[in-house]
């Protein structure tokens, strides 16, 4: 079999097994691509990996611009070798400077021991360390003191690096290069903490006297060079050109017949592949899915392969997962069903085939994904398994929107008025704050300082600012979350943390909350000691949070006017409130019983949001042809935000939306609202303003293309609606969008 028609020849056997023509949707190729190698000048050829004799093409221009003190950010696919390109500047800078540092931070703690252990075979007369919560006490001094390289978690670098920086005065005052791994999943909430530490970072080793090179790698993205910049506060050069070879890729998106569920088809299919010993990877969305999904594909499998097919998600102990991660890159195993945990860095071995069970929820994600899959001199093949969701019926109609647009925009927003603080205070506590500081933390800092002054949390000595209490406040500063947390726990242990705004509408009394695959009934919700109790319950349903939402307007910062419709952009306080919930059943998602709170639960959201004024005959003309207006403006706020992910790189889970009619006491007008499900927001919505005509458009489409009669979950229903998606006109969305583009554009 030649190995560019590997994956055709793949997908022919597919076919043999079963009729797959009419599942099949789009079929898409890229070519293979040859190498594209430059010879290094002689005297580094010894200090190349082993085996290397030569550099791509991006690993040549990395190697040059980081040479020159330039930082620099890395956007190539999934094993370019971005590993070593990143690596190789600073071991040559050691032959110049021998006791020259490095600094490495990446995700996740797989990825630390990866990094450590190739970095370590490379060059063995380095001392290189990896510094976890898992790295042992009597260790920790030597590794201050005596590790060239360092390999850590964002979270170490925050609550132990920093902080106590005064213990690692040798490692920073010689540090000359910080790599940072997987840069795209810095973004958000996680990116907006991250970016300020970045900026904590910059400082301390200013204060050694050191001025390191960074050097950021990350998937493709839409905006490379601008998201570093934004978690640095620096010009970036980017790097988006890829000199590694690849054996090319066969892109299948495969609709399921109606009576399978998404997640059995993605099952079966890997079942098959397995069953042909073919090496497959399988992507689910969730823990649970993944866990399903693992036996569903073993009841379909003979005995002596169930062994051949494992899961990989978080949950499992370090233990297990290195136990997996060691069968895979050995080849022992056939299949292997992960969540994104599995999406980034991890060397998986040589795979052939990668499924996806629904889209991934951003672009950048898929190509990731897929790209788990595939070797440098022979095709793979990739399947989309698309679920009834309108984003994925979107693609199915428009397939170009997936396969061949730019991936989205990583957004991050250092200046959230909910994180900025809070790193403000941890920087007084690594040394006071002064004013050359302002241009490094950026012109809000000035005010933000005199506001934790007022609060108490600062003193104010001349022009310098010192923090009142010596405990570092950087243990009580969790980076995935923005605000105020709350513990969620049974009688007996810790389950997890949450958010506040999250605790209102999934803690209530009588929520069934869901944590590592086991269920529990929330039993007590206390606001005030941020405390969630909760018992185990296995249960036959769920529950879905019944929710009023009010949206105040603080000002527009932006406006665009259209003949039918004025948009705005800017700060607004969201009020949701908790009134009740259903149940609803495990399998069958009916309503089973509907109770109300003995007390509502209302909590104040200040956040950023995108809405759309609509004019008087506009609302006029929906009524006299007959539409819902109410129900058309609804549909249009939830086909929006289902398609924002197009636009940028988030989840539309983290958005939310109100639309109303006859008019908002505000506006005086009928009202859509899009708004971030953070506080002070993280960009999502303001991306949402910017590409408003694009959004508008793809909505259309999406609504135009979907057959169903008046709305399903493939166009403009929402799993998450607090009205349970009452009332919605689908017929009403889209002549009102039609209007809107025909009239304006």
């Amino acid at each position: 079999m030649e190995e560019q028609f590997y994956a055709e020849q793949l997908l022919m056997r597919l076919h043999e097994w079963v009729d797959s023509s009419e599942y099949i949707r789009v079929k898409h190729r890229l070519p293979a691509q040859d190498a594209s190698l430059f010879r290094v000048l002689p005297e580094w050829r010894p200090y190349l990996p082993p085996g290397v004799t030569h550099l791509y093409s991006h690993q040549k221009i990395a190697l040059e611009t980081a040479l020159q003190r330039q930082h620099l950010t890395l956007a190539t696919p999934t094993a370019s070798g971005k590993t070593y390109a990143m690596a190789l500047p600073a071991r040559l800078r050691r032959l110049s400077r021998k006791g020259a540092t490095t600094l490495c931070i990446a995700p996740t703690r797989a990825l630390i021991e990866q990094w450590r252990d190739r970095l370590s075979a490379w060059d063995p007369s380095v001392f290189v360390a990896s510094y976890t919560g898992d790295t042992p006490k009597e260790e920790r001094a030597r590794i201050r003191a005596e590790a060239q390289v360092v390999v850590t978690t964002p979270d170490m670098l925050h609550i132990s690096l920093l902080p106590y920086h005064r213990g690692w005065s040798s490692f920073f005052s010689r540090l000359s290069d910080v790599i940072i791994d997987e840069a795209h999943t810095y973004k958000g909430v996680f990116g907006s903490h991250f970016a300020l530490i970045v900026r904590r970072l910059v400082r301390i080793a200013a204060i050694y006297r050191a001025r390191p090179t960074f050097l950021f790698g990350t998937a493709t993205i839409g905006n490379p060079a601008e998201h570093a910049e934004l978690l640095l506060g620096q010009e970036v050069t980017p790097i988006t050109e890829n000199g590694a070879p690849s054996g090319g890729r066969l892109t299948v998106l495969w609709q399921p017949p109606e009576e399978q569920s998404y997640q059995d088809e993605a099952a079966g299919l890997l079942a098959f592949f397995v069953s042909q010993g073919v090496r497959t990877i399988l992507f689910g969305q969730a823990r649970q899915s993944v866990e399903r999904m693992v036996r569903t594909t073993r009841e379909r499998l003979p005995a002596h392969l169930h062994d051949k097919v494992l899961a990989y998600r978080a949950g499992y102990s370090k233990e297990q997962r290195r136990a997996i991660e060691r069968q895979l890159a050995e080849g022992a195993l056939l299949g292997i069903v992960a969540t994104s945990a599995l999406e980034i860095g991890i060397d998986l071995g040589d795979l052939d085939v990668s499924i996806v069970a629904g889209f991934p929820g951003s672009i950048s994600s898929f190509w990731q994904q897929i790209g788990r899959a595939g070797r440098r001199q022979r095709s793979a093949l990739s399947i989309l398994v698309l679920k009834q969701d309108a984003l994925d019926q979107y693609f199915a109609s428009h397939p170009e929107m997936l396969l061949e647009r730019p991936a989205e925009n990583a957004l991050v927003n250092s200046n959230n008025p909910y994180i900025f603080p809070l790193h403000l205070l941890c920087a007084a506590h690594e040394k006071p704050l002064g004013p050359q500081d302002i241009s490094l933390f950026g012109p809000a800092t000035e005010e933000a300082l005199e506001q934790l002054v007022v609060q108490g949390y600062l003193s104010q000595i001349g022009d310098t600012f010192y923090l009142n209490e010596s405990q570092s406040p950087a243990f009580s500063v969790s980076l995935r979350q923005a605000g105020q947390r709350l513990t969620i726990h049974t009688a007996s242990k810790k389950i997890e943390e949450t958010d506040l705004h999250h605790a209102v509408t999934e803690c209530h009394p009588g929520a069934i909350y869901y944590s590592q695959g086991a269920s529990y009934e929330v039993r007590v919700l206390d606001l005030s000691e941020n405390r969630i109790e909760v018992v185990p319950k296995n249960t036959h349903y769920y529950t879905q949070a019944l929710i009023d939402t009010d949206i105040e307007i603080d000002h527009s910062e932006e406006q665009q006017r259209y003949s039918h419709i004025q948009l705005h952009v800017g700060p607004v306080l969201v009020t949701r409130t908790v009134h009740g919930y259903i149940t609803k059943h495990n399998a069958y998602h009916t309503i089973l019983d509907k109770y109300e709170l003995k007390q509502p639960l209302a909590v104040p959201l200040e956040t950023r949001a995108c809405w759309m004024e609509l004019d008087d005959e506009t609302i006029e003309l929906l009524e006299a042809k007959n539409y819902h207006a109410a129900g058309t403006l609804h549909a249009v706020e939830h086909a929006m935000i289902a398609l924002l992910p197009l636009f940028v790189l988030g989840d539309r889970r983290d958005v939310g939306g109100l639309s109303i009619v006859p008019m908002h006491p505000q506006t005086k007008r009928a009202t859509i609202f899009i708004y971030d499900g953070f506080p002070g927001g993280v960009g999502y919505c303001d991306q949402a303003f910017m590409s408003w005509k694009e959004l508008a458009r793809a909505t259309l489409e999406m609504l135009t293309a979907c057959t169903c009669a008046s709305g399903c979950y493939s166009c403009i229903m929402s799993p998450k609606c607090g009205n349970q998606n009452r009332p919605l006109d689908k017929a009403g969305a889209i002549f009102l969008l039609q209007h809107l583009l025909h009239s304006h554009f």
